[in-house]
């Protein structure tokens, strides 16, 4: 059913709006399911100014064949390949291929020195508006090119970098993740423990670490020190796409700081020495999956899917990922009086900065606490 919006149309059996817009010179037709009107209107606003920029594109001419310039799609392809790709872990990696993707489908096919300052701010707000991204991830994707254009600089390809200037983009309000209460820790592990005795000492270790899950997964029994009560983190699970195929691979860790000793409590000593065999070689891994399956280590992706069953098992909201796991430590070390110092060396943040802005929460218990004892009492 026709709207009085054009290009908008009302599907009343499936309760949603259809914005719908044909190129003027090509049978090529974009379409986008809206469930209101307010958001068929802006994905309208959107289409219409990426088909008017792809339209623009098809009609620049140019010949890639004779001119030195490079198309932005070959481009960043060299750019990565060659720059990029030695000295960045696999996930980075798969993210610039990603970051190629999304933007060479509007601008892939223009030399680099036609595209204007103007097409990149048209770009980069549509492609934010559309997948309703933060600012800050658009910010790493505008870094990423312009690093490209000053690539291309350096070596006389090029004069200009249309991205020298920061472009505007709109707000957007972070949402941090919240830490884990004592309660929700503890129907958590229990929970664990009635799903699997191993993932419930996986899961335990990380309460008690605060470790990356890579850092957990990739610890081999050399890493174990019994006498001493400490695990030594010197890899990390990465994982990414190399040429079509999705991989997870052993690689280093995070940053140069994430390399470190963690003291464990007697209870996971003697927890970790339950899943030890005399069998086990040095290099064994610590968490091996229960069946031969493709890797030797328990992959990222298993660990994922055992944590959302356990964690709706144990009813807990949705909005704690494994990554709140470690967030809990950060905030009950930091809560506790425990040195920023300290406390990052214990979860090899790369700087107090990231720590004290990134993970440190101060629950409603805290706060009270430090009121009553500094504020209340005068």
């Amino acid at each position: 059913m026709k709207t009085q919006y054009k290009y908008i149309s009302y599907r009343e059996d499936r309760k949603c709006y259809i914005v719908s817009i044909k190129y003027s010179n090509s049978k090529k037709q974009a379409t986008k399911t809206c469930k209101t009107l307010e958001d068929a209107l802006q994905q309208r606003t959107m289409l219409m100014r990426l088909l008017r920029l792809d339209e623009s594109i098809l009609n620049t001419t140019y010949s890639s064949q004779t001119d030195s310039i490079p198309t932005l799609k070959e481009a960043f392809t060299l750019y990565v390949e060659t720059e990029v790709r030695q000295r960045v872990a696999l996930s980075t990696y798969s993210k610039y291929n990603l970051c190629m993707r999304t933007y060479c489908y509007f601008l892939g096919s223009m030399r680099i020195d036609k595209i204007t300052k103007e097409m990149w701010q048209d770009v980069f707000t549509a492609v934010q508006s559309s997948r309703n991204l933060s600012s800050q991830y658009i910010v790493d994707d505008f870094r990423r090119y312009r690093a490209m254009y000053e690539y291309y600089i350096e070596r006389n390809i090029i004069t200009d970098n249309p991205l020298a200037k920061n472009l505007k983009l709109h707000r957007t309000h972070r949402i941090r993740r919240r830490a884990f209460t004592e309660q929700e820790k503890a129907q958590f592990l229990r929970s664990a423990r009635e799903y699997n005795e191993k993932y419930f000492i996986l899961f335990s270790l990380y309460f008690e670490t605060g470790a990356r899950r890579g850092e957990i997964l990739a610890l081999q029994w050399q890493d174990v020190d019994f006498c001493n009560k400490m695990i030594l983190i010197q890899r990390n699970i990465e994982r990414g796409t190399i040429e079509g195929k999705f991989i997870e691979q052993i690689g280093q860790v995070k940053t140069a700081g994430s390399v470190r000793y963690v003291p464990i409590s007697d209870a996971m000593c003697d927890m970790l020495k339950s899943l030890h065999n005399e069998a086990n070689l040095p290099t064994d891994y610590v968490f091996t999956p229960n069946r031969r399956v493709k890797y030797p280590f328990i992959s990222l992706g298993n660990v994922e899917r055992a944590y959302t069953k356990i964690r709706n098992t144990a009813k807990l909201d949705k909005c704690l990922t494994i990554h709140c796991i470690r967030h809990y430590v950060a905030s009950k070390l930091l809560n506790a009086g425990v040195d920023v110092a300290t406390v990052q060396a214990i979860g090899g943040w790369s700087s107090p900065t990231v720590l004290l802005s990134v993970y440190a929460h101060s629950s409603v218990d805290t706060t009270r606490k430090a009121l009553e004892s500094v504020i209340f009492t005068n």
